[in-house]
Formats: C-alpha cells, structure tokens, sequence
C-alpha cells in the first residue's frame, strides 16, 4: 500500500485521485490501485473508470473493466 499512497504524492495529483474518488463514488483503495495499474497518466485512470461506469449502467459487472478496454476506449 505504501507504493500506491508514494504514487500520490504530488498535491496535483492527490487532488485529482480525490476528484476520481468523488466523481464516481469508489473508495480512495480503488483510485490507489488504477494509479498502481496505470502509472501517472490522468487519461488512463479517469478513462478506466469511465470504463466502470458505463458497464455499471449497462448492467454489466464492472470488474469486466481491463486496462485493453482503457487502452482501446481511451487511446494515449
């Protein structure tokens, strides 16, 4: 867990992982894994959990998200 609060350490950054966190009401554990998952890139963690929303409004289980539907959806 120290690697994934280390990965936050900039105060951009943590603002951002909490504005994750509050946008699509996950837990702080859960944007702390997608930074483990997916580095610092901004557009790979909000687009993994944009992936998770849209399953979940589909009435697909979220955990389907992977990080080739990110990389697909959401392109670098």
């Amino acid at each position: 867990m120290k690697e994934k609060i280390d990965a936050a350490g900039s105060s951009d950054f943590a603002i951002f992982l909490l504005g994750i966190e509050q946008k699509y009401q996950v837990s702080l554990d859960e944007v702390l894994e997608a930074v483990a998952k997916f580095g610092f890139s901004k557009g790979k963690i909000t687009g993994y959990f944009e992936v998770k929303s849209f399953l979940k409004n589909k009435g697909l289980p979220p955990e389907h998200a992977n990080a080739g539907m990110v990389s697909r959806w959401f392109p670098a």
